[in-house]
């Protein structure tokens, strides 16, 4: 967990890098300007990059891996001038060490007050399709674009369909193939109640749509009783294509169980689902997960976060993400619960993780190059309505370091420059007690070993090249990364 004072920060995306560090976008929850946050593979703070300005909201939807160039990435979001009141998209090119390359605002036909929600992809053609949800100063209306990677608009359609009730977009996603891409949406109307109505739609590059499905709800019979699953409120809910027949969606569901002949309700609940539907939008197979009444065996969690998927060639599986809590906030943690299963949607385990004082709120999950993966979010305190980020590192076995729980605090804060000349600087969090560091070279021999003045480490006289700097604790815990001599 990485606590930050001042701004209360949320992460909305993560991408891995060469080297096994996570680069983080966080946004401020309470409207200011987002960063991002590199961190490496032991859990150091290497560095931040600010998005932005501090008078206005900055967002990231999306963080994508330049096609040219191994070493920098794009990010896409947008950015509110709260003075102004417009919104605009922008498009971020950075290079791994969180260096800015460019930064460019896609100007849009038209002024648009505030951005809802909003999601893009990254297309085989190398550039973003970009869908937002309009607040209700624009009633409501959905912009598509279509941005290059230097911030040109090529193509804009704004849909008013709906207007007077909230549609959201929940995911837009490739087909297989990449030459059309579906949207993932519900409608709610204007009084907040939820309709009934989901739709899986295709659109080709000119915003052309086209309706592939619609359903409210999925049924399955045993006897004479009827396990009924309604779709419900939407957070998070997610899709993506599995293969190229099968596309999978995950989303918060409403669930009722209730006598088919007499019609008499006897349990309903709150919980997620993933399900998979063939590429005419025809329900295959659905897993519920997090419910009360079923057999999984989890504390209720019922926001769908998001699905990756992982493995290789041979061996593909699906990492389901979601989060929730067996009570009211205020006194029960959020949990967060993470379900592997196979291309069938078989499971094959499924785990919670929670923290001792903190509500983990989970935004964003990624699969990571071990074949595991990663979640990040915001962790609340509801003693001081403050959020830290927080980043859930698992193995393909689900497990977090050598048990279950995500317990770890922050340890150390930053350290800088990387690469360094003479000396480099560390920086503790306030309840940490360095107590060692320690320097070896690639061929494992000790270097360097200090224990006093532990906020500045003395490099010269080594030669320049990597080095693995172990850092430990006055509690017995060790951490180790990779520091660069010049």
């Amino acid at each position: 967990m990485y606590e930050q004072s001042g701004k209360s920060f949320c992460a909305s995306a993560a991408i891995e890098t060469e080297d096994n560090s996570l680069i983080i976008a966080v946004y401020d929850y309470y409207g200011g300007a987002g960063e991002l946050q590199k961190i490496s593979d032991g859990g150091f703070m290497l560095k931040r990059l600010p998005i932005g300005i501090d008078n206005a909201f900055s967002g990231v939807e999306g963080l994508y891996r330049d096609p040219w160039h191994t070493d920098s990435f794009y990010a896409i979001g947008h950015i509110t001038r709260w003075d102004e009141q417009i919104s605009k998209p922008f498009v971020m090119h950075f290079s791994e060490d969180l260096d800015l390359l460019d930064w460019m605002e896609v100007d849009l036909p038209g002024e648009y007050c505030q951005f809802n929600m909003s999601r893009s992809i990254f297309t085989n053609e190398s550039d973003f399709l970009y869908v937002t949800s309009l607040g209700p100063q624009n009633a409501y209306h959905r912009l598509y674009m279509r941005i290059a990677l230097d911030g040109r608009l090529m193509n804009f359609h704004e849909e008013t369909e709906g207007c007077g009730s909230s549609i959201m977009t929940n995911a837009i996603f490739g087909f297989p193939g990449g030459d059309r891409f579906g949207e993932y949406r519900n409608s709610y109307l204007e009084q907040g109640y939820i309709t009934q109505q989901q739709r899986l739609l295709g659109f080709d590059d000119n915003f052309v749509f086209d309706t592939i499905h619609e359903y409210g709800g999925i049924y399955q019979v045993f006897g004479d009783t009827t396990y009924m699953i309604l779709n419900g409120s939407v957070a998070n809910g997610t899709a993506m294509s599995l293969n190229d027949t099968v596309l999978l969606f995950s989303d918060r569901a409403y669930e009722k169980w209730y006598d088919g002949v007499s019609g008499t309700t006897y349990a309903t609940d709150y919980s997620t689902i993933l399900f998979s539907s063939d590429l005419e939008g025809d329900i295959k197979k659905f897993l519920v997960i997090g419910s009360g009444n079923d057999t999984t065996d989890v504390p209720f969690p019922f926001n769908a976060v998001d699905i990756a998927k992982a493995g290789t060639h041979d061996e593909t599986w699906i990492y389901h993400g979601c989060f929730g809590c067996s009570a009211i906030p205020s006194s029960s943690p959020y949990n967060i619960t993470l379900t592997k299963t196979d291309e069938s949607l078989d499971v094959v385990w499924q785990k919670s993780y929670t923290h001792a004082t903190r509500f983990l709120q989970a935004t964003s999950l990624l699969a990571t190059n071990n074949g595991g993966c990663l979640v990040v979010g915001g962790a609340f305190n509801h003693s001081n309505n403050h959020y830290d980020l927080f980043v859930l590192k698992i193995n393909v076995n689900g497990m977090v370091g050598t048990d279950d729980l995500l317990v770890e605090d922050l340890h150390l804060y930053a350290y800088y420059p990387n690469p360094a000349q003479n000396e480099l600087h560390l920086q503790f969090s306030p309840d940490v007690t360095p107590k060692q560091i320690e320097l070896y070279d690639l061929q494992g021999r000790l270097v360097r070993s200090q224990s006093n003045g532990l906020e500045n480490l003395d490099l010269q006289g080594l030669s320049a090249g990597q080095y693995l700097m172990k850092v430990g604790l006055a509690n017995g815990k060790v951490f180790s990364d990779k520091v660069v001599k010049e």
